[in-house]
């Protein structure tokens, strides 16, 4: 089972444009990763992260 997905509204726009790790919010650079891929209004997002062990912005991911 794979974890959740950071909820895409909670994200800041560089987060949303893959410039910043979608969990921590660190610049990317070259270094990132595809953490998976999200609808937003009808549009598809590829969020990425910094390192496949980014857990540090628990608070974008809903509580289930």
């Amino acid at each position: 089972m794979h974890p959740p997905l950071p909820d895409i509204a909670r994200l800041r726009p560089r987060q949303q444009m893959a410039m910043d790790c979608a969990l921590c919010a660190r610049p990317l650079g070259a270094s990132g990763r595809v953490l998976g891929e999200v609808r937003h209004w009808g549009l598809p997002f590829r969020l990425w992260v910094c390192n496949p062990d980014c857990r540090a912005a628990s608070s974008a991911i809903p509580s289930t």
